[in-house]
């Protein structure tokens, strides 16, 4: 058997000595063990800690030149993308393992996070939201202003991860170093080897940048630790479920800057003129694509698709090319492993599904051979949104006119994240103004669901010009 030994944190050189092994968690399944080893945190060591990264970022992060920080992340990148890179194939090892997603779901996860973060992207990133990346380096000349500029990121930022998205906490240390600030993370209980395993890989190519980021875990709602850790952060962001991060809120102080991704919904939309035929089974790969990935976990993901009646193709007949595709995918990329409660959830709504279609109602259930592997269901529109159990159970709704969907979304509003729209006539650009309108902050094609570029608003913000403070210098005359 395989033993494989991992941290559940990662901190500075100077604090690896006075870490404390809380625990070991063991993991077993076929020929690998893995002991995951879980750190002792109290008040006094994350005092220091935070005090530490304050003091690094200033001596090296604070003036590092933006060029060379673009380098170390746009090679960082590049390592998990090598296939045959040892901590990406430790990684493709231990957290299917640890958090049930097939071993392809999570490379699927880690090439889609770090293909999104190369170089070009990252300087279109910093251009689309600062204008000029220099800003962060020193004062420079705004002709705007007509004066000079400098942008500031906080001294340390804190971050609280989540754990549906294997490789996403890898995107706080990216964006915490772009800004200049220093990071520290606290890894969710459900997925935490990958954010120390990518510090590793900064510690390898630039070690005092690493000296200047650390990931703990300890357990969520201490509330000695989370104060003092809240108190010492200058900018706080946090991922989770909506009770989740209105307790976390409710311990940071009020002149702490925060950012909030919390529980999102994500939907599509189809037109009659792109129900034709001849796009059938190209279509119904995109949408079968933006169910599967992630096992539909990600905020990212839809809940529902929504088919315009009146095509070449209905939307019965659609769903089963989208129910073929599916099965082909799963095959590929096989969904993970469910809890009971979660297989139970997905046989008891196929069920009521199953009884509405025997009843002779408009409804149709296609199912994955075995198992609970993938579920779709079509509907006329209920008039309501109804959220996904999630991992790969996808609703969709048949309507007479698209612009009868809003009404329907109102209620989610203040939810609505990700939306693909495939209308396929003029009617498409008033269409995206509406949902717009509704809370809708990003839009894309069925298949690109999943796949957000550095440079989106990510919900509806700037995620690092959120976060900069700024100087303007604006002295006209010569004393």
């Amino acid at each position: 058997m395989e033993l494989l030994e991992l941290e559940a944190y990662r901190v500075p050189s100077r604090f690896k000595d006075w870490i404390r092994i809380l625990r070991t968690t063991i993991y077993e399944d076929g020929p690998t063990r893995i002991h995951l080893k879980i750190p002792t945190v109290d008040p006094i060591f994350i005092q220091s800690l935070t005090r530490y990264l304050k003091e690094k970022r200033k001596s090296y992060l604070a003036d590092l030149p933006i060029e060379t920080i673009v380098h170390v992340l746009d090679e960082a990148s590049r390592r998990w993308l090598d296939q045959n890179y040892p901590l990406r194939r430790l990684a493709l090892k231990v957290i299917p393992q640890i958090t049930g997603f097939s071993q392809e779901v999570v490379a699927a996860s880690i090439d889609a996070e770090m293909e999104s973060s190369l170089r070009e992207d990252l300087w279109r990133a910093l251009s689309l939201e600062i204008g000029d990346p220099l800003f962060l380096n020193d004062f420079q000349y705004s002709p705007l202003l007509g004066g000079y500029s400098r942008a500031f990121g906080p001294e340390l930022m804190v971050s609280i991860f989540s754990e549906n998205i294997p490789a996403l906490p890898h995107l706080l240390f990216m964006r915490s170093a772009l800004i200049k600030s220093a990071c520290l993370g606290k890894v969710a209980a459900g997925e935490p080897t990958f954010a120390p395993l990518y510090l590793k890989t900064i510690e390898e190519i630039d070690p005092e940048m690493a000296e200047c980021m650390a990931v703990l875990y300890w357990q969520g709602g201490t509330t000695e630790i989370e104060s003092i850790l809240f108190e010492e952060a200058d900018a706080v962001v946090l991922f989770g479920g909506v009770e989740t991060c209105k307790a976390l809120l409710e311990k940071v102080p009020r002149n702490v800057k925060t950012v909030v991704h919390g529980h999102r919904l994500g939907f599509g939309v189809i037109g009659q003129q792109n129900m034709k035929r001849q796009k059938l089974e190209r279509l119904a790969e995109a949408v079968a694509l933006d169910c599967s990935m992630f096992d539909q976990q990600a905020c990212l993901a839809p809940h529902l698709y929504y088919l315009e009646e009146g095509g070449e193709v209905g939307p019965k007949e659609f769903c089963e090319a989208v129910a073929a595709a599916m099965e082909r995918l799963n095959q590929k990329m096989p969904r993970g492993r469910l809890t009971a409660h979660e297989a139970s959830t997905i046989h008891q709504l196929r069920a009521s599904y199953e009884l509405r279609e025997i009843k002779g109602e408009e409804v149709r259930v296609l199912a994955s051979p075995s198992g609970t592997d993938w579920t779709v269901v079509y509907e006329r529109d209920p008039g309501v949104f109804s959220p996904s159990p999630l991992n790969r159970f996808i609703r969709f709704y048949g309507v007479e006119d698209i612009f009868q969907i809003p009404s329907s979304l109102k209620s989610v509003g203040p939810f609505l994240q990700n939306a693909a729209v495939a209308i396929g006539d003029r009617r498409e650009k008033e269409f995206i103004k509406v949902l717009g309108e509704l809370g809708v902050s990003r839009i894309t094609s069925p298949g690109k669901m999943a796949l957000p570029s550095m440079m989106w608003h990510h919900d509806g913000i700037s995620p690092l010009a959120s976060l900069l403070r700024w100087c303007d210098v604006e002295k006209k005359e010569d004393f």
